[in-house]
């Protein structure tokens, strides 16, 4: 009987972190992920092509991203965050009414949900003026942002028409 040994190195798996991700909007840009450590590794998952994010293409809803490094024994590690893509809120604005240029200034309404902003020309605030405005056919628009951060808008047009032109030809001096 004889033997021989040999000995053999278990290298433990690299230690690889994933920072948290903060929520997006689904209209956001695409932008580069960060937080993986350490650095060198890769990013996939819903919505990552490369080093990028894209909201738009990862779509609403809360999706996981993984970080996987490669450390030089060629062990394999991985971490995830999750990243929650929201949907824009849904805005409504109702058709304005024409006004004739002398109207007097009133307050906009119809922009929905509540507590949005109006803006365009001859807006101020919540009121809108025919008078600054001038005649034609003006676009308003109503801005809300919901509770995310998430933007989202809705037009109406308002035309502002002109007064009519009156004349009124002098009367002939008449003798009785």
């Amino acid at each position: 009987v004889n033997s021989a040994t040999s000995d053999i190195t278990v290298n433990a798996l690299p230690t690889v972190t994933f920072a948290a991700l903060a929520d997006v909007c689904l209209d956001a840009a695409d932008f580069a992920l960060a937080g993986g450590s350490p650095a060198g590794g890769a990013y996939s998952g819903t919505g990552v092509s490369g080093t990028d994010f894209s909201p738009a293409t990862a779509g609403i809803g809360t999706h996981t991203i993984t970080y996987t490094y490669t450390d030089g024994n060629g062990c394999i590690n991985s971490a995830t965050s999750d990243i929650t893509v929201n949907a824009l809120p849904i805005v409504t604005f109702a058709a304005l009414a024409d006004v004739c240029v002398d109207a007097a200034d009133f307050a906009l309404a119809g922009g929905s949900p509540a507590g949005g902003t109006y803006s365009g020309t001859g807006v101020s605030g919540t009121d809108f003026s025919p008078a600054t405005a001038g005649t034609g056919t003006h676009t308003i628009t109503y801005t809300y942002t919901d509770g995310n951060g998430c933007v989202n808008s809705a037009t109406s047009d308002i035309t502002v028409n002109a007064l009519p032109v009156v004349t009124f030809a002098a009367l002939a001096n008449q003798d009785q």
